[in-house]
C-alpha cells in the first residue's frame, strides 16, 4: 500500500513536469563531482542507489524515497516512515525522470526578445548658420549574451568627429549609417560627436537628422542668436528661452521621431487690434394666420481679434424659437431685447448663425429683422411669402429698396417652396419695411375625385339585378365617400384599396364608406373602391315592358362612367340595325355605345374599337378584383369575394363627367322575357 501511494505521487509529478524526455544511454562510470549543474555518479554508487543489475538487462529499479524527493524537488512533510520507503520504476521511466530532474535544476532560460535596448538618448549642441555641432549620448543595455551585436546609432549624411566608447565596443560605418559592433553584454555608455548640415531658404534655417532608432530622446540645443523663433515640429514639451545673445531650445522627441529643428528671425509682435465685425442677414418672412414665421441667417466676418460671444438686438414682440450655429454653448434674450450667443471657443473669420423666430401680426406689421450689435457695417436681404390666402403689400418702405425676387440670394429661395411675393435689400442701421395684410375668404376646392366608375350589371328575367361597382378614387382629406344607393338596394360587400370595410349611413340615408388618403408623389395616387349590391323588385317583371335602372351617385365628380349591362339572351331589345337613331331601346342619362371612350387629353386620339374597349374594361375589373383579394390577404383578412354569373346580351353604356347631383340612370325597352324564365 505504501509503495503504491508513492508510485502515484511520482507518476503525477512526472506528468505535470511535461512529456517524458527521450531516453539516453547510461554514461560511463566516473568520479563523484558536479559539472555544469549535472550530477555525475560513479557506477558503483549508481548500482548501489538504484539496485540496477546490468546482467539482467531490462528491469525495474528500486529507488529510496529520499532520492525520489531530491530528483523531483519536492518534500512530503508529516508522513511517518517515508525515509524507509522505496519506489520501483522501469528503467526507461527512471532515465526520463533523471533527465527531467537535471534539466529542471539547470533551468530553461528563454532567449531575449531583442538583442539590445536603448534606455537613454540625448542630443546636445550648437546650431549655426551653415552647420550644427552636436553630441549624442546613449545608454544601451545589451541583452544577448553570445556573439557579435550591431547597434545602429546615426544615419548617413552626418559627419562623426569624435567618439567615446567602452572597451570592446567599436564604431563602424556602413552603407546605411553608423553602428556599434560589440560582443559584450550589459549596460554600455556611448558618446559620439558629429556635425550636421544646416539649410537656409527664404530666411528659414533647418537642421534635420533622420531617426535610426525607435527610442525617445531629449534635446538641449543652442542657437547662435537671441532674436529667433524656433520650432521642433515633432517635439513635445518644447521650451525656448533667450539669454546671453543665444536661444536655448529644450524638447522631448517621441520614439521614431526625427531630429528636426526650424528657426527664423523673430518678428516683433504687434498689439492685437480691436475686433471688427461685418454682418449680412438673409431673412425669410412667411405670413400665416395672425403670425409671421421668420427664418434668418446672419453671416459674420470677424477680423483682427477672435470673439467668444455674439450680441444681437431682437425687435419688440419677437419670440426667438431656435438659434443654431457652430459650437454654440448657450443663448439667451434679455428683457431689453438684447440676445447673447455664447460659444464654446473663440472664433475668427467667417461664422454663421441661423435663427428661427415669430411675431404676432394683424393687418399692419413691420418686418422684424434681428440685427447684429457692434457691426461696422451691416446689409441684408428680406423675402416675403404667404402661407394662407392673404394679399400682401408694402407701400411705405423706408431705408430699404424693393427688388425683384430673382435678385434674392439663393439661400433665401431655398428656405421655402412657396412663391416669393416681395423682396427687399437694405444697407445701414435704420430701415423699416411695413406690410399691409389683407385676408380674403377661401374658395372650396376639390379634395376627392373618382377618375372612373366601372359598373357590371347582371339583369335577370324576373327583374332582379346584381351589380358590381368599382370606382377609381383619389382622396386628399375626406373621411368618407358618400354614396346615394338606388332605392331598395341591398349592399353585399364594400372594400377600399383591397381591405373590407364596414359602411355607415348618415341622416339623409346616404351610405358612408371610410376613405384612406392617397399617397403623395408627383400627384395623388388612386385606389379602388368596390361595392357589390343586389336589387329585388316588389313583384316579378312582366314579359314585356320597360326596365328602369338607377346607378349609385357620389358626393364627388366621376370623370368617366362605364356600365356593362347583361340582359336575358332570349329577349328582344329595340332595333340594333338602326343603332343610334333613338330606337335602340335604351334611353336615359347613360348612352348606349359600341365601345367605351378613351380618356385622353389629346383631342386627336382615335376612339378604341369595340373589342379593345371590352378587353380594357374586363382587364380593369379583373385587376381591381385581384388586387382587392391580394391586399386583403396580405393584411390578414380573407374577404368574401362575390362573383357575378355573367351571361346574356351585352350592352355598353357610358357618361362622360358625372357631376355631383347628376342622375345616373337608363331605361331599356324589352319583350319576350317570359322565354327566359
Amino acid at each position: 500500500m505504501n509503495r503504491t501511494r508513492v508510485w502515484v505521487v511520482v507518476l503525477a509529478a512526472a506528468l505535470l513536469a511535461g512529456p517524458m524526455l527521450a531516453a539516453a544511454q547510461p554514461a560511463a562510470p566516473a568520479a563523484d563531482k558536479s559539472v555544469n549543474g549535472q550530477v555525475i555518479l560513479s557506477w558503483d554508487e549508481f548500482v548501489k542507489i538504484t539496485g540496477y543489475d546490468p546482467v539482467k538487462g531490462s528491469q525495474s529499479l528500486t529507488i529510496p524515497w529520499p532520492e525520489v524527493e531530491r530528483l523531483l524537488g519536492v518534500e512530503l512533510k508529516g508522513k511517518v516512515g517515508m525515509d524507509k520507503t522505496t519506489v520501483d520504476l522501469p528503467w526507461q521511466d527512471f532515465k526520463a525522470l533523471l533527465e527531467w530532474s537535471i534539466k529542471r535544476q539547470q533551468g530553461d532560460a528563454a532567449p531575449p526578445p531583442t538583442d539590445y535596448v536603448i534606455t537613454a538618448s540625448e542630443y546636445a549642441g550648437t546650431l549655426g548658420d551653415q552647420s550644427a555641432k552636436l553630441t549624442r549620448k546613449l545608454t544601451v543595455n545589451v541583452l544577448r549574451q553570445a556573439g557579435w551585436k550591431r547597434i545602429p546609432i546615426l544615419p548617413l549624411g552626418v559627419a562623426v568627429t569624435a567618439s567615446k566608447l567602452p572597451d570592446g565596443v567599436f564604431l563602424n560605418s556602413t552603407g546605411s549609417g553608423y553602428e556599434l559592433l560589440t560582443t559584450k553584454s550589459g549596460e554600455l555608455a556611448v558618446t559620439v560627436d558629429f556635425t550636421a548640415r544646416v539649410v537656409t531658404d527664404a530666411g528659414v534655417s533647418r537642421m534635420s537628422v533622420p531617426a535610426v532608432q525607435a527610442a525617445s530622446s531629449v534635446l538641449d540645443l543652442t542657437i547662435d542668436s537671441d532674436k529667433v523663433d524656433a520650432k521642433v515640429p515633432e517635439g513635445q514639451a518644447v521650451v525656448t528661452k533667450a539669454a546671453d545673445g543665444k536661444t536655448h531650445v529644450a524638447a522631448a522627441l517621441p520614439a521614431g521621431a526625427s531630429l528636426d529643428v526650424w528657426w527664423e528671425r523673430a518678428v516683433a509682435k504687434v498689439a492685437a487690434a480691436p475686433t471688427r465685425l461685418y454682418a449680412e442677414t438673409r431673412t425669410l418672412v412667411a405670413v400665416s394666420e395672425g403670425i409671421l414665421l421668420c427664418q434668418e441667417t446672419v453671416n459674420y466676418s470677424i477680423l483682427h481679434t477672435a470673439v467668444r460671444d455674439l450680441k444681437l438686438t431682437v425687435p419688440q414682440g419677437v419670440a426667438v424659437l431656435e438659434v443654431l450655429g457652430r459650437n454654440i454653448m448657450d443663448w439667451r434674450v434679455e428683457k431689453d431685447g438684447t440676445m447673447t450667443v455664447a460659444l464654446r471657443g473663440e472664433v475668427i473669420g467667417g461664422y454663421d448663425l441661423r435663427i428661427s423666430y415669430e411675431l404676432a401680426a394683424d393687418k399692419e406689421v413691420t418686418v422684424p429683422v434681428i440685427r447684429s450689435v457692434g457691426a461696422e457695417r451691416e446689409k441684408g436681404y428680406v423675402g416675403v411669402v404667404a402661407l394662407t390666402n392673404v394679399e400682401i403689400d408694402a407701400p411705405k418702405v423706408e431705408g430699404a429698396a424693393a427688388i425683384d425676387v430673382k435678385q434674392l440670394p439663393a439661400e433665401i429661395v431655398a428656405m421655402t417652396k412657396q412663391p416669393l411675393l416681395l423682396a427687399f435689400r437694405y444697407v445701414g442701421e435704420k430701415f423699416a419695411i411695413p406690410l399691409e395684410i389683407k385676408r380674403h375668404g377661401e374658395v372650396t376646392v376639390l379634395v376627392t375625385i373618382a377618375d372612373s366608375g366601372l359598373f357590371t350589371i347582371m339583369q335577370l328575367a324576373d327583374g332582379r339585378r346584381m351589380t358590381r361597382a368599382i370606382y377609381t378614387v383619389r382622396n386628399n382629406r375626406n373621411q368618407f365617400l358618400r354614396v346615394a344607393m338606388p332605392a331598395g338596394a341591398d349592399i353585399w360587400s364594400v372594400a377600399v384599396s383591397g381591405n373590407p370595410v364596414t359602411p355607415a349611413k348618415d341622416s339623409d340615408g346616404k351610405v358612408l364608406i371610410p376613405m384612406i388618403r392617397s399617397a403623395v408623389g408627383a400627384e395623388l395616387s388612386s385606389f379602388p373602391v368596390e361595392v357589390v349590391y343586389v336589387e329585388t323588385p316588389a313583384k316579378p317583371a312582366p314579359a314585356k315592358g320597360t326596365m328602369h335602372v338607377d346607378l349609385p351617385t357620389l358626393d364627388c365628380p366621376t370623370m368617366h362612367v362605364m356600365a356593362t349591362y347583361y340582359a336575358p339572351a332570349e329577349g328582344k331589345y329595340g332595333r340594333p340595325a338602326v343603332f343610334g337613331s333613338g330606337t335602340s331601346g335604351f334611353t336615359g342619362t347613360l348612352h348606349l355605345v359600341e365601345d367605351f371612350a378613351t380618356m385622353m387629353t389629346d383631342a386627336n386620339t382615335p376612339r378604341v374599337v369595340q373589342e379593345q374597349a371590352a378587353q380594357q374594361a374586363q382587364q380593369m375589373q379583373e385587376t381591381f378584383s385581384r388586387r382587392t383579394e391580394d391586399d386583403a390577404r396580405a393584411a390578414g383578412v380573407t374577404p368574401i369575394r362575390v362573383s357575378l354569373p355573367i351571361g346574356g346580351r351585352q350592352f355598353r353604356l357610358e357618361k362622360i363627367l358625372a357631376l355631383v347631383g347628376d342622375k345616373l340612370e337608363f331605361d331599356v325597352e324589352y319583350r319576350d322575357w317570359d322565354a327566359a324564365k
